[in-house]
């Protein structure tokens, strides 16, 4: 979600998306955090345990040494898992806050809001960028219909 140079949008969509981070920031801080120590367990206990099976003398303590580090890989494996869950769960929270607030839009007809909500749940990997041209679109309409009434005015 962080694809965007959030410094070439107009104020209205930088809160949108500061909006969007809010939310998934707890979650992903976590993810991050999980991501920090997989990969680095997941590689000691693969390299020890290629070292104790194919380059060191057979021993009682060998095994020993195999079952924590099994466990070591196991548990690098397991966060593994759970960033994936993490960063689908973070996807999830995104998207529903972004049809939402496209379904709460005022100046977007139904059909486009129909259109942009079946775009974003086909393809999700462009959601943010499909929600950015909603934004736009909206800004677009609000100002237009914000005008007409000073034009019947005159």
């Amino acid at each position: 979600m962080d694809n965007f140079i959030t410094g070439s949008f107009p104020e209205s969509i930088k809160k949108e998306l500061e909006a969007i981070q809010r939310l998934i920031l707890p979650l992903a801080k976590k993810t991050s955090k999980y991501m920090f120590w997989t990969f680095p367990l997941i590689g000691i206990s693969i390299f020890n345990i290629i070292y104790l099976l194919f380059f060191t003398e057979r021993a009682t303590n060998i095994y020993v040494m195999l079952v924590i580090y099994a466990i070591i890989g196991a548990i690098g494996l397991s966060l593994l898992k759970e960033t994936k869950l993490n960063k689908k769960e973070i996807e999830k929270i995104g998207i529903r806050y972004i049809v939402g607030r496209i379904k709460k839009s005022r100046f977007v007809p139904e059909d486009r809001k129909n259109q942009y909500i079946h775009k974003i749940k086909i393809t999700p990997m462009v959601a943010m960028e499909q929600f950015v041209k909603f934004l736009q679109e909206e800004e677009r309409l609000g100002r237009h219909a914000q005008a007409a009434p000073k034009e019947l005015k005159n």
